[in-house]
């Protein structure tokens, strides 16, 4: 892209080293280095860090080209690197940003607002992408250096670029403009974000109006003609007073409402016709949100999102809180309301309604302002001036906190994560935490590959392949699959008692489970004579006669279950005389989707399963659901995706190969902490019977995981290990019930330091591979006294 000299001249700072390096990627956040030697790392001094701190750190992985402040970094003690020095480096690559943003006449859309820019911003993306090739903001890249490195993201292939603006200052937004030089302006709100920053509403506005100053249209949502500066008018195209059509958006809720709108107006202004605007807001795809979610004490469940505390992030919280139906009563502890711009009468006043607008049961209030307000709440409701206060009086109010979700949201100042510790689950030190957005992503890069009118089921058994059936299962119901799969009932019978009612197909029906599977409206595999003979007993004995679902397996070649071809004509014969049941689905599974060298396999038992389910469904006189494809299936073998696919390992970031691996996330990451480190001499021995005999003195650091966890016996003995600091320490000895032990006599780290199992997906197939397995069976072996923590963006 550039070089280090190149930047140098564009900027007019100073250049420093011997390595005129290219940069190709910028990076201010050392946890997300990817490709050292092309990357030029962005030292940024704030209030809450200092980037040069990880410069040796850097330079140590291969990182040879650095931004740094002036006087900050000893340049000389890194003869391999090389330097540009800058007064403020945060302007620097702004001002790289703007040079490099104006080598582009591409259209760009340039949007800004309190609320709603990220989703906007994917939404036109989503309905864009077929049309354009994009360069988008990554994720909610909206802030001063957010902007710079999203423009600096732009290429000779994009088309068009849509970036997001965010500001909190009055004199910000003219930065933003110089980077964005936005050609369509889009303003989604006006909220109470930020309103700290600004003396007034009005000012607020002409700030965020900055960005538009040379759009040649201004598409305005949330926001009447009055309260916009007057000398924009002539660009604006108000929401509410264009041309009116009619459509339909897969969401119920106000918000995702308003930005559909927006998004719409956007499009008739790129020129797309109303018909196609339709369509594609039909298929819009969810986002996720930026929450944690863990099981706590008095079978409670937490929701984190104690980092900040405007209202309308307020709101999103709330309406998360509402999707939580696995708990009796709604609690929610609110710290006071920072960033609001209102009166502190109006606030709070105003912050009640809210709470009896979303039912919650029990509200706890901390911080004086919010505490002198007390009387705006309902009786019941307690309040406390500060953090340690509550604390103190925990124990009485534990007996309020059982059985409820309880919502956390405060502002960092307030120390909610002291509160968390106190409420969630005490457990050991190792962790499954399962990213959500991760897991949004996967499946929409799965659903990009189908046509709109292919469904979607899911396999949410084995405990969402180790991820947490119920948790799992609520985002995908909340995504919008269409199916969900099991594989025996009990894991069914849990999703409904969690209040899920996505169909739930049961791949392994016992006889024993099928009262369970007709009470909890489950819908069985029937894959053989004896099954179906048995089902429709129990349907005849409990006097069932309105038609119940069933999904019909045929074996194509797995030679594992499912009906035989010589089976179809009395199969058929049968289903005529069957008034109770009606078949959902007919399905097979595919042996060898993954391996290239069974393609010839997998081809012939497609041909195999289109004339079984055409026999069918001739003989029944109406459509079933036909699906074979799993998640490599998806991928390789387009023809076959017939009306459904099956989506498992793909979801959790497995990819069929290479290059789809690139595109997908991991979306678990198995994490520990050292517990003790011992000098263990030379001639020792570690662990049970003696196995590991030390050849030289090292230090040793054990590990609360062990095979009851989930980490095999297999990997022990040097056999495999973990990764301390990002260096990977192989175990000594055996691997133990709760615990194993791994070298660390390489590394600098202490007891506490976090231990990753896996984190990605190259990680998890070393590990498999260390079994002799499979990843399946590495996510799967995870054991339940695993705490799952979930995370949503």
């Amino acid at each position: 892209m550039y070089t280090l000299q190149q930047i140098a001249e564009i900027t007019g700072v100073k250049y420093s080293g011997t390595h005129n390096s290219t940069v190709l990627h910028f990076l201010n956040d050392s946890r997300n280095l990817q490709s050292p030697e092309d990357t030029l790392f962005i030292a940024l001094k704030t209030a809450r860090n200092n980037g040069h701190r990880y410069v040796a750190e850097l330079v140590k992985k291969g990182v040879r080209s650095f931004l740094v402040k002036k006087n900050e970094v000893e340049t000389h003690l890194y003869p391999e690197a090389s330097f540009l020095i800058s007064e403020d480096p945060l302007k620097t690559i702004q001002d790289l940003a703007a040079f490099h943003r104006k080598q582009f006449s591409l259209p760009v859309i340039g949007i800004t607002g309190s609320n709603g820019k990220t989703v906007v911003k994917e939404w036109l993306y989503q309905c864009l992408k077929d049309q354009y090739s994009i360069c988008r903001s990554p994720k909610s890249y909206n802030s001063q250096i957010g902007v710079a490195l999203s423009v600096l993201n732009l290429n000779e292939e994009h088309t068009l670029a849509i970036f997001e603006a965010g500001i909190s200052l009055p004199g910000e937004m003219e930065k933003l403009r110089c980077m964005i030089l936005p050609d369509l302006g889009v303003l989604t709100t006006i909220g109470s974000a930020h309103d700290e920053g600004f003396s007034g509403k009005e000012t607020k506005i002409e700030e965020k109006f900055k960005l538009f100053s040379a759009s040649k249209n201004i598409v305005v949502n949330g926001l009447p003609r009055v309260e916009v500066p007057v000398q924009h008018w002539e660009k604006c195209v108000f929401v509410g007073e264009t041309k009116k059509f009619i459509f339909k958006i897969p969401f119920t809720d106000e918000a995702s409402l308003a930005n559909a709108q927006t998004c719409a107006a956007v499009l008739l202004q790129l020129g797309l016709s109303e018909k196609i605007i339709a369509e594609k807001l039909m298929q819009l795809q969810p986002l996720a949100l930026r929450l944690e979610i863990k099981n706590g004490i008095n079978n409670s469940l937490i929701i984190n999102d104690f980092y900040n505390s405007d209202l309308d992030s307020l709101q999103i919280a709330l309406n998360f809180l509402q999707q939580q139906n696995r708990r009796v009563n709604k609690i929610i502890i609110v710290s006071d309301i920072e960033q609001s711009g209102m009166p502190p009468v109006k606030l709070y006043r105003h912050l009640s309604e809210l709470f009896v607008l979303n039912k919650i049961d029990l509200a706890i209030g901390i911080g004086k302002e919010i505490s002198q307000h007390a009387s705006f709440f309902p009786g019941g409701s307690h309040f406390f001036d500060d953090t340690q206060s509550f604390l103190d009086n925990l124990k009485t109010l534990s007996s309020k906190l059982h059985n409820a979700t309880i919502l956390l949201k405060g502002a960092r100042s307030f120390g909610f994560e002291n509160i968390a510790r106190l409420l969630q689950q005490k457990s050991h030190d190792t962790v499954f935490e399962i990213n959500l957005n991760r897991l949004t992503d996967n499946i929409n890069y799965f659903r990009s590959l189908l046509d709109s009118k292919v469904q979607v089921m899911c396999m949410v058994k084995a405990m969402g392949y180790g991820s947490g059936g119920v948790e799992i299962a609520r985002t995908l119901e909340h995504m919008g699959v269409h199916y969900l799969a099991v594989a025996y009932a009990d894991e069914g019978v849990e999703l409904r008692e969690s209040q899920i009612t996505l169909p739930i197909m049961v791949m392994n029906p016992e006889e024993d489970s099928l009262d369970d599977i007709i009470t909890y409206h489950l819908e069985p595999e029937i894959y053989n004579f004896r099954v179906l003979n048995s089902f429709i007993a129990k349907l005849d004995n409990q006097g069932i006669t309105e038609s119940f679902p069933i999904h019909l397996k045929i074996d194509t070649g797995m030679h594992r279950l499912g009906f035989e071809e010589k089976d179809l004509q009395q199969l058929c014969a049968q289903l005529d005389q069957l008034p109770q049941i009606k078949v959902k689905s007919v399905f097979s599974h595919l042996v060898g989707t993954d391996n290239n060298s069974l393609d010839d396999f997998t081809n012939e038992q497609i041909k195999m399963f289109e004339e079984a389910v055409s026999m069918i469904e001739g003989r029944l006189g109406y459509p079933v659901i036909k699906h074979l494809c799993n998640s490599a299936g998806i991928t390789r073998f387009k023809n076959a995706h017939f009306n459904m696919v099956r989506l498992g390992i793909g979801m959790y970031g497995m990819g069929v190969n290479a290059a789809e691996q690139k595109l997908l996330y991991n979306v678990g990451t198995l994490k520990t902490k050292i517990s003790q480190i011992k000098e263990v001499s030379a001639g020792e021995t570690v662990g049970y019977n003696r196995n590991a005999l030390l050849t030289k003195g090292s230090r040793i650091a054990t590990v609360p995981i062990g095979y009851a966890d989930g980490f095999s016996r297999m990997l022990g003995n040097g056999n495999h290990g973990m990764y301390v600091r990002g260096h990977f320490c192989k175990t000594v000895g055996n691997v133990c019930m709760d615990m194993c032990m791994l070298d660390v006599s390489a590394i600098n780290c202490a007891e506490g330091d976090e231990v990753i199992v896996f984190e990605n997906a190259e990680q998890i197939k070393l590990m498999a591979n260390a079994l002799n397995s499979i990843s399946y069976e590495v996510l799967t072996n995870l054991s339940a006294r695993v705490k799952r923590v979930y995370v949503q963006e």
